[in-house]
């Protein structure tokens, strides 16, 4: 039944009553329409304003429902207060203007009930009158609830002067009573039967207008205005939503990658313009389609078909990110190389509500990635294949970077060496180059570009390497790094240093030889002579002493000459097997005395001692040398240390030494002296380069260099400033063959006297002259001749058998005249002589000539002896 029939029924029944029992009734009947009024009243405030609070009480936005439900409040209405728990039966916000009553808390903790529906859950009588508060739950199954407190006292007195008219109006007439009582049932029910139409609209999701709603009756207008006020908000909200959706399109719409969103099924929701066209697919056609289907990815390799990636996102709610050897396959066919990664979208709960998918096209710099793939491969190979190391480092001059090349000349692996300081590996401790000025520089990019030092191999070896060293930098020109180009140039230098000095010596032997040719002509006639006086005087002994000692003197002069050629190596030393234990046991005497008293030397001589070939006085010579030098170096006290060693030298020794691997004795000589710099040791073999000032030739170890390289050996010298030096001498080890070495120590008995015919061709007259006399004393003819020509024409007029001829002369020398000679006339004997000689002409005459040569100065009886074996033969 409706209220206004209820209204009129009850008006009737008053009217049969009594006036006090109409008066009872009537104020009956309005308490229970104020219940009922205020029950619809909270409902409908609280349907109206359930989606406006709902998603603030959800989101936790305590702002926004505190200055709602204070401008509900503020309004000309009945509403007291107004508060909202959460699901925790917590106040959430209210419209107190100076914080919660006490009194509420108290019992909102008591009054917790889980009947659903509008509730008059209290009632309190405060300074502002009594308070009936009202409960219903915000959303049902849901325990955040609303409350309101509606205050009675205006509704009160209303209803006592509703009372009090309803009483004069019975008693004046029933009729008009039961007229007022409808109309004013008309007026009450009228408005809240619209009122809730519209709160039912409202609540359906329709359009609701509440503008003309309950303008004769306050309260119903408070609501309805309130009940506006929460709609247009509402309205803004929803507009406020619209441009965050527009926003969150355009922003997709603008973003440069691909995205496309699906709901929990994996089926496709929205989709950008670059997504679209790489897909093939517009959002009208994909919408709702299976991400399967519009987006098929294989790999670009095995063009294999690779698991979509909607299955894992949401099976396992991980980012998942696809390789970089993923084709997408459009609509049309086209293939895109592509680059992506999916994640999980979420709600509040942390539940997934679907996937974002992300994803651009690499196709570009996938080609460009497979052309550096394919460059990389071949600089690796150029890398692996060079004859040259190559090493990367890092800032920490450490390795990173090493290739085969850098493995056989340093004997390291990479795996050895990764990681490793350049310092520790392959820098010998007595190295002067300062690594870390170089590397600085380098680093700094202000040097270090090319340096040649010493390096270590992994077997110890020192060899010398020339490195060419680049910083590394990134794309912004920051140095990273550094690599170097190596090349072992140990060879090279050796073969460098030894044609250096061999063309030193060859120069220097020209010259020493040119000197010995013109000194041994002299003293072929200073001996030639004095060996015509001796024999003229032999019955004046004082003269003959004079003349004795006028060819001990010349004697000596061709000892010194004959080092000289030696020296020059023009002249073959008288090599034979020795034993060097026992010349250095038979010189320690010699050597302690010369050493004198402040130098002690020591003799570390090693037993069974293999045997050598060669000279023993030019070992006697180096070994003094060596051991003079040692002395002078020596400033106060000290010690020389001669030691002997048998030593087998392999392939990677031999290479270093510059000789060849096999069985070797090493004779080396050690003293305590003041040492020698790098400059120095680089100088001490020149011809002429002494440290002793006026008081040396820079001849001695020059002469000890030659005489090792001509017995096939070699020298090596360690020595550091203030540390002393050693040098170390190294001589091929002599197999000894079964021969007769028996000689006859008395020379020979011979016919001295003949009758040939011999020429003499010499430009140095006096000694022309002197063999002349010496072979005409002995019944030979003689004829001279001071150069090849005039010899051509004395042969060209004479008979002659044999011809003694220099080899050094003017316009034409020996070797010249001698092939002429065979040409013309190869019945005559020829017999080369010099003091010098090179190699000029040596393919022009027999190789028996230049082996045979007669070696000034000579004595008359290898003259006599020679010119005799050659007629005879």
């Amino acid at each position: 039944m409706k209220i206004s029939h209820r209204i009129l029924l009850l008006i009737l029944i008053t009217i049969l009553l009594i006036s006090l029992a109409n008066l009872f009734i009537a104020r009956h009947q309005a308490n229970l329409l104020h219940a009922d009024s205020e029950k619809i009243l909270a409902h409908t405030l609280v349907q109206s304003l359930r989606d406006a609070l709902v998603q603030d009480v959800i989101d936790g936005n305590k702002l926004r429902v505190v200055n709602l439900l204070k401008r509900l409040k503020t309004h000309d209405n009945p509403i007291e207060f107004l508060y909202v728990t959460d699901t925790d039966h917590a106040i959430f916000a209210h419209s107190f203007d100076d914080g919660f009553p006490r009194y509420l808390l108290y019992k909102e903790k008591q009054s917790y009930s889980t009947q659903s529906g509008i509730q008059l859950t209290h009632k309190y009588q405060t300074e502002n009158g009594l308070i009936f508060v009202y409960r219903e739950d915000l959303i049902p199954g849901m325990d955040a609830q609303f409350h309101i407190g509606i205050n009675q006292s205006e509704i009160a007195t209303k209803l006592a002067q509703n009372t009090r008219n309803i009483l004069i109006i019975s008693l004046l007439t029933a009729l008009v009573a039961l007229l007022i009582a409808y109309i004013w049932a008309r007026q009450i029910t009228t408005p809240l039967t619209r009122f809730t139409e519209q709160v039912e609209r409202f609540g359906s999701g329709k359009p609701a207008d509440f503008s003309d709603q309950g303008n004769n009756t306050p309260e119903i207008s408070q609501l309805a205005t309130a009940f506006q006020a929460a709609i247009s908000e509402r309205q803004q909200a929803l507009i406020k939503l619209n441009e965050r959706e527009q926003d969150l399109a355009i922003t997709l719409d603008s973003i440069g990658d691909a995205v496309i969103t699906t709901d929990a099924k994996g089926l496709v929701t929205r989709m950008n313009p670059v997504a679209e066209k790489m897909t093939g697919w517009s959002l009208e056609e994909a919408k709702h389609q299976p991400l399967k289907t519009i987006f098929p990815i294989i790999n670009a390799t095995t063009r294999e078909t690779i698991k979509n990636p909607v299955d894992k996102v949401m099976s396992t709610g991980n980012t998942v990110f696809l390789s970089n050897h993923t084709t997408l396959i459009s609509k049309d066919g086209t293939e895109y190389q592509i680059a992506d990664s999916a994640a999980p979208i979420r709600n509040g709960n942390n539940d997934i509500q679907g996937m974002v998918l992300i994803f651009n096209d690499v196709t570009e710099q996938y080609h460009m990635r497979e052309e550096i793939r394919l460059s990389e491969q071949h600089l690796k190979l150029y890398r692996e294949q060079a004859p040259l190391a190559s090493i990367e480092w890092n800032l920490d001059f450490q390795v990173i970077g090493w290739n085969n090349a850098a493995e056989k000349i340093f004997g390291y692996t990479f795996d050895e060496v990764k990681g490793r300081d350049f310092v520790d590996l392959m820098l010998p401790e007595n190295a002067v180059v300062d690594i870390k000025k170089i590397w600085q520089d380098l680093i700094s990019q202000a040097g270090g570009d090319v340096s040649i030092n010493e390096n270590l191999t992994k077997e110890g070896h020192i060899i010398l390497c020339e490195w060419h060293n680049t910083a590394l930098k990134d794309e912004t020109g920051k140095v990273i790094g550094a690599a170097s180009i190596v090349q072992d140039i140990t060879e090279r230098k050796q073969q460098e240093e030894k044609i250096r000095r061999s063309q030193k010596m060859d120069a220097l032997g020209k010259l020493t030889g040119g000197i010995a040719h013109d000194y041994n002509n002299m003293l072929g006639v200073i001996l030639g002579y004095s060996e015509l006086l001796k024999n003229m005087l032999n019955d004046k002994p004082v003269i003959s002493d004079y003349i004795n000692e006028i060819h001990r003197a010349g004697e000596r002069g061709a000892k010194l000459t004959k080092k000289l050629l030696t020296f020059a190596r023009q002249k073959a030393s008288d090599a034979k097997i020795l034993d060097i234990n026992a010349l250095l046991k038979d010189q320690q005497h010699m050597l302690e005395k010369t050493l004198t008293a402040r130098i002690k030397l020591v003799f570390d001589l090693s037993d069974d001692l293999w045997q050598v070939c060669l000279d023993n006085n030019d070992l006697e010579d180096a070994v003094i040398n060596m051991s003079i030098n040692a002395m002078h170096a020596i400033e106060n006290n000290g010690q020389i240390t001669i030691r002997t060693s048998n030593e087998v030298i392999n392939k990677t020794d031999a290479q270093l030494l510059q000789i060849k691997a096999g069985e070797y004795v090493l004779l080396s000589l050690t003293d305590t002296g003041s040492g020698m710099d790098e400059a120095t040791k680089e100088k001490i073999f020149d011809p002429f380069y002494s440290t002793k000032g006026d008081q040396g030739t820079g001849l001695g170890l020059s002469q000890v260099y030659g005489f090792i390289e001509h017995n096939n050996g070699s020298i090596q010298v360690f020595s550091e400033p203030g540390h002393g030096t050693q040098f170390a001498l190294y001589f091929p080890r002599h197999y000894e063959v079964t021969e007769d070495k028996q000689q006859n120590k008395n020379k020979p008995a011979i016919d001295s006297n003949g009758s040939e015919t011999i020429l003499i061709v010499d430009d140095e007259p006096a000694l022309a002259k002197l063999c002349s006399t010496i072979l005409s004393q002995h019944g030979y003819h003689v004829f001279t001749a001071n150069n090849g020509k005039e010899a051509l024409v004395v042969l060209e007029s004479e008979s002659i058998d044999l011809v003694l001829s220099d080899v050094i002369m003017p316009e034409m020398d020996g070797y010249e005249l001698a092939t002429s000679i065979q040409e013309k006339y190869p019945r005559i004997k020829i017999q080369l002589a010099s003091g010098f000689s090179d190699d000029r002409h040596l393919n022009m005459v027999d190789e028996s000539l230049h082996r045979n040569i007669l070696h000034k100065p000579y004595s008359s009886y290898t003259l006599l002896k020679r010119i005799h074996e050659l007629l005879v033969e």
